[in-house]
């Protein structure tokens, strides 16, 4: 074991020192847990100081931004956020965060961003307080900048610096706005003192300088300074602002005296108001210079405010100078008042100061006024002046006494009139005459011309430019040679020239050419031509008619000689020689006793005695030739009488027996021809209601076919069928029509109808046809001013209808178009042109005529590759031609067609709109009417018996006349559908045994006549019987419209319970039928002006047709009457005669009676050149006033006509 030993501390020692450290370690343990407190507390302290801080600068106005020594943002409020725009982030999400962004946006937001990067940089390098100086941002904003630098010694943050800005603008603006009121006293143009209480003088402006040198030196005249003075006291003592006028030298001042108590001084304000004196004085002078012209003038003129009170009036306005002087401030209604008259013309007066008012213009009118001197006429104005803003100032009046001037006017006018009647008839005699009268200004410019002159003109080339060396240039220059020759000269100048045409004919006239002096100095020259070529040609032509005389004498078939009075024969050509059989040499000399035969000389002396009386003398002769033949003969003769020789005879004859021979052969065939046409018409007439007899059966099963339950099979067939028999029912019309225009029976309505609402309507029918081919349809439509016509619209439909149905037929792709256009148009007439156009098959050239024959079509397939008569297109251009215009056609092989046609129609008077289309039928109307059915033929008969019976109505039938009459005479009926043809008695004869029956109940039943005849004389027969009439086949509709129109007004089971009426004694049969209860005809009006059966045929039973009709007359009539008066009264007949040929349609269409003499006088007043032999005014005048009143009262008759 080893032994330590030392010298060193013992083991207590280091014990005891070790135990110090400890207690020395807890001290400074103690210690750092102390200052480690301390730390934290410290920094809570400085977080809360810092949190204040950040709150304090968010709500100061000032913006502030703190930047640490790093570049880095250490603060920053929501000021500078705003007045800087940095909307990115809020200001607590920019600490920590480069400042760099942040200055350089409040550098873009400078007036002068390079200036103001430059500036800070300055600035921060220098490190140095900067306070107040001024930023100016790019909108206009001042701002205030202090910089201050932190040096991070006692600092919240370290080393850096801060930036603050201050809005200062308005503070900037203010020291402006005062800086500048600070320099108005002395820019001030106008004198400004300020004066003390003790009168001292304190200040005054450079522009008082002459003012103070002048008049407020001690040396000078004290006036000026002691009335200053005084004004100065009075506005201390007073303590308020005064005003008054002050004056030195020649100038005139408004003095504004504004006293300080508490200063005790006052500033005085001059205004140089010389001028406005000056302008006052000038003012005042006007006024009165004014005035006095005002007051010295004829004319009455007065001056009213915005409340209508006089503030001026001259003398003439009013004469009394006391009233003159009451009525200002008063108005027209007060003086009307005051002087106990009538407001009347203050009525008219305030009427016209406000419509002065409202137009802002001079309103004129004329004023009647009585005046102790008589009654007088003045010519009114007023006229409304307005300030600038728009607001009224005044109304002036003025007028003046414009009788006499009116007086002068009207005899003026009166002797412009005479002098235009003067006028006018001279032109209408120079225009009458044919010479050809002109003047010129002598260089070839025409002053005046006559008509003969202007219709020269128009055929020549003399006023174009043609060749130099042409005749008209020849002509024009020896024309102007001839004015400079009479103006030179002043002679008259007589010449004959040519006168070249534009056609090249050569025109010889004579002119006569003078000087003609004018009332103002001038001379022109005047000129007359008479056109002499017939008369330098009637030498040539005389030679030559002697010679042709002779060849016509020598030549002539005709037989021709001279014979003086007693019969000698004087000459006599070949011709006549050769028909008594001798040579003309052997008959000159002769007498006419020697040469005819003696059974003629009777007649001849009748003839020679004839000759001595009459001029002219014509007859037939019979002369046997040589061989015996007799010699048919017809002569016109002609007695000359010459002076100086002796009368002869001129006979003229021609041998007529061949003709004679002719026409006893025309005679025979026309005769057989019309035995034909006759028979032709009887056959196509039996024809037809042979075949509409069946048709109808056909159709109207069909009908009732189509109601029932039908499988698509069966609805084909039945398709098949229907379209069948309307096509035949088409042929027979077509063949009906063509055998009507050859027989000439064809008539055509005239009627008003819109041409522009039919071609619409008339086309709607075919465009699903086009559409089914896939054919382009187009419709041009027809634009025209004045629309409705006169004419037949069912024939134009027709004849549109054909041509564009063949279009779309001959199309298998491409356009049908129809177009039409106005060709012309007078007041009376309208011209119209219309063309169906295609892009079919074509006509070749050699078939275009061809296509429009009889049952003719272009090629011999035509009708096997698309059907059709050959009908269509005969008796389309039948009927245009009938309503006098023309169809024609253009085409190429398979290029297409064009078919043309023209057509002119009278102008008609609208008849209003279109009338609504008829209701749905309603059947119940008919329910338990009793209706006899007259039929022979079963089919139709089964037929007419189902449909009468769907609708519930009671029907009797009757297969004859007899059977008929029987079953009528049992009881009564509401309407009979009766047959027409039917064997035994007729249809007609079994209605005219009814209308004579002795019950006026079953003399009066209704008839409607059931006919497949349609011509249209039958139906005029049918309607002179007292039947309505419906054509075979019919429409079920059709039926029953016409049983609703003709039902009995009172139910025939009421009537069989009632008594019969006893007959009337004597009862004309006719006037039975006349006054029966036929809906068709309106009550009869004692002594009517009006006769409506015309206008009945034209509507064709349409009741609402005929009261458009009477209402379109009635509202167009009463004008046309006051436009008859005016101009019947004026004498102008030609708007006499207009008239009358406008109205002359409607009056024939309702048949107003007792006026055809009138129209037939006044009408051709309307074509001038037929006026020539019309009687004088004093006649015309009372027949077209008469003619007037006519109308007026029938017009007033009209209006009580009720049309059922």
């Amino acid at each position: 074991m080893a032994t330590f030993t030392s010298s060193g501390p013992t083991i207590e020692s280091l014990t005891a020192e070790l135990a110090q450290e400890r207690q020395s370690r807890l001290a400074v343990e103690v210690q750092v847990q102390t200052l480690r407190r301390h730390i934290v507390s410290t920094q809570r302290t400085v977080s809360r100081l810092t949190d204040s801080i950040i709150r304090l600068t968010q709500n100061l106005r000032v913006a502030v931004l703190v930047a640490n020594q790093h570049g880095m943002v250490a603060l920053l409020n929501q000021e500078f956020c705003d007045l800087f725009e940095l909307t990115e982030m809020t200001p607590l999400g920019m600490l920590d965060q480069p400042v760099q962004p942040v200055l350089e946006a409040l550098i873009a937001h400078s007036a002068r961003p390079d200036f103001t990067r430059q500036r800070l940089e300055t600035i921060r390098l220098a490190d140095q307080r900067v306070l107040g100086e001024d930023l100016e941002l790019a909108d206009g904003t001042v701002l205030e900048l202090d910089f201050i630098p932190l040096s991070g010694q006692d600092e919240l943050v370290e080393s850096g610096y801060l930036l603050s800005f201050r809005d200062v603008t308005q503070a900037r603006r203010a020291e402006q706005y005062l800086h500048s009121l600070s320099r108005i006293p002395g820019q001030n143009p106008n004198l400004v003192l300020r004066l003390h209480a003790d009168g001292r003088l304190l200040y005054s402006n450079p522009a008082a300088d002459d003012l103070r040198r002048e008049y407020l030196q001690p040396d000078h005249e004290p006036e000026l300074a002691n009335q200053l003075y005084q004004a100065a006291l009075t506005a201390l003592d007073a303590g308020t602002f005064t005003q008054l006028e002050v004056g030195f030298g020649t100038r005139c001042f408004q003095l504004a005296v504004v006293p300080f108590i508490d200063d005790q001084y006052v500033n005085l304000y001059f205004t140089d108001v010389t001028p406005l004196k000056e302008a006052e004085q000038r003012l005042v002078e006007q006024q009165e210079f004014y005035e006095t012209v005002l007051n010295q003038l004829p004319a009455d003129v007065a001056v009213f405010d915005a409340d209508h009170r006089y503030r001026f009036a001259n003398p003439a306005a009013i004469r009394n100078a006391e009233l003159r002087q009451w009525i200002i401030g008063h108005d027209d209604f007060e003086y009307a008042a005051y002087r106990n008259r009538s407001d009347r013309q203050a009525r008219t007066r305030r009427a016209r100061f406000e419509q002065a008012v409202r137009q802002g213009t001079v309103l004129a009118w004329e004023e009647a006024m009585t005046t102790p001197n008589g009654p007088r006429l003045a010519l009114r104005h007023m006229q409304a002046v307005f300030n600038p803003a728009g607001d009224l100032r005044m109304v002036i009046g003025y007028g003046i006494d414009i009788t006499d001037r009116h007086a002068a006017e009207e005899r003026l006018r009166q002797r412009e009139a005479e002098l235009q009647e003067n006028q006018a008839f001279v032109l209408a005699v120079v225009d009458t005459t044919p010479s050809i009268i002109w003047a010129t200004d002598g260089r070839g410019k025409v002053l005046f011309s006559n008509r003969a002159f202007d219709d020269l003109i128009k055929l020549s080339d003399h006023r174009e430019a043609v060749a130099p060396n042409s005749a008209v240039a020849r002509e024009s220059r020896e024309f102007i040679t001839s004015d400079e020759y009479v103006l030179k000269t002043g002679q008259e100048l007589v010449q004959e020239t040519t006168y070249t045409l534009r056609d090249g004919t050569t025109m010889w006239l004579q002119t006569v050419k003078r000087p003609l002096h004018r009332a103002d100095g001038s001379i022109n020259v005047l000129g007359v031509s008479t056109d002499i070529t017939e008369m330098r040609n009637a030498r040539q032509t005389l030679e030559k008619s002697t010679k042709q005389y002779r060849d016509l004498m020598e030549y002539s078939q005709a037989l021709i000689c001279t014979h003086d009075l007693q019969g000698t024969i004087l000459s006599v050509n070949p011709a006549a020689a050769q028909l008594v059989g001798v040579v003309p040499e052997m008959l000159v000399g002769r007498s006419l006793h020697q040469v005819l035969a003696p059974s003629l000389l009777g007649r001849l002396d009748q003839y020679l005695h004839q000759a001595h009386e009459q001029q002219q003398l014509t007859g037939l002769l019979t002369l046997s030739g040589p061989d015996g033949r007799p010699h048919h003969l017809i002569y016109d003769n002609y007695r000359v009488e010459e002076p100086g020789e002796q009368p002869y005879v001129i006979a003229y004859g021609q041998e007529i027996t061949e003709r004679l021979l002719a026409e006893q052969e025309l005679v025979r065939a026309k005769e057989e021809a019309e035995s034909t046409v006759l028979a032709k018409e009887n056959f196509l007439a039996n024809m037809s209601h042979e075949i509409r007899t069946p048709i109808n059966g056909i159709l109207g099963m069909a009908g009732l076919l189509a109601k029932t339950s039908l499988t698509e099979t069966q609805q084909e067939h039945l398709r098949i069928l229907r379209s069948s028999g309307r096509h035949l029912l088409t042929v027979i019309n077509d063949v009906l029509d063509v055998a009507k225009m050859e027989a000439g029976k064809l008539e055509m309505e005239q009627v008003p109808f819109d041409v522009c609402q039919l071609v619409k309507e008339s086309v709607q029918s075919l465009a699903y046809r086009a559409e089914e081919k896939g054919i382009d349809f187009r419709v041009a439509p027809l634009e025209l001013s004045h629309s409705t016509v006169v004419g037949d619209p069912s024939r134009l439909n027709q004849i549109l209808l054909n041509l564009l149905s063949n279009a779309i037929k001959f199309t298998s792709h491409g356009t049908v178009e129809l177009g039409g256009r106005r060709l012309h148009e007078t007041e009376t007439e309208l011209a119209l042109e219309f063309c169906v156009r295609d892009t079919g098959i074509g006509i070749s050239p050699d078939k275009q005529e061809t296509i429009f024959e009889h049952f003719a079509q272009a090629y011999a397939d035509t009708s096997r590759r698309f059907g059709g008569t050959g009908l269509g297109l005969t008796i389309s251009r039948r009927l245009v031609e009938q309503m006098g215009g023309r169809m024609w056609v253009e085409s190429a092989e398979h290029q297409g067609s064009t078919f043309y046609f023209a057509l002119t129609f009278p102008k008609g008077v609208a008849t209003g709109p279109a009338s609504p289309p008829p209701p749905l039928p309603d059947y119940k109307c008919l329910l338990g009417k009793r209706v006899l059915l007259v039929e022979d033929h079963p089919v139709n008969q089964q037929l007419a018996v189902l449909i009468l019976e769907s609708w519930q109505v009671e029907v009797h039938v009757a297969s004859d006349g007899l059977e008929a009459l029987r079953q009528l005479d049992a009881r009564l009926y509401d309407v009979v559908l009766m047959d027409i043809q039917m064997p035994g008695m007729s249809g007609l004869d079994v209605a005219r045994q009814l209308r004579l029956h002795a019950d006026p109940h079953r003399a009066n039943t209704p008839i409607i006549a059931l006919t497949a005849n349609v011509m249209r004389s039958d139906n005029e027969s049918y309607r002179a019987a007292g039947l309505d009439y419906l054509s075979k086949p019919f429409e079920e509709e059709d039926l029953f419209r016409k049983l609703e129109a003709n039902l009995r007004p009172v139910a025939v089971a009421e009537l069989e319970v009632q008594p019969p009426p006893k007959p009337a004694a004597k009862e004309d049969p006719a006037a039975a039928i006349e006054t029966s209860d036929a809906p068709l005809l309106p009550e009869p009006m004692p002594d009517a002006l009006f006769d409506l059966e015309r206008l009945r045929a034209t509507a064709h039973g349409s009741t609402i047709f005929m009261q458009k009709i009477i209402g379109s007359f009635r509202t167009h009539t009463p004008l046309m009457m006051v436009q008859l008066r005016e101009a019947a009264t004026g004498h102008d007949w030609l708007a006499v005669g207009t008239l009358i040929h406008k109205l002359r349609p409607s009056l024939q269409l309702l048949g107003i009676v007792g006026v055809e003499e009138a129209l037939r006088i006044l009408e051709p007043l309307s074509r001038p050149a037929e006026t020539a032999a019309l009687p004088p005014n004093d006649e015309l005048r009372p027949l077209a006033l008469a003619l007037a009143d006519t109308l007026t009262a029938a017009v007033e008759q009209l209006g009580n006509v009720r049309v059922e």
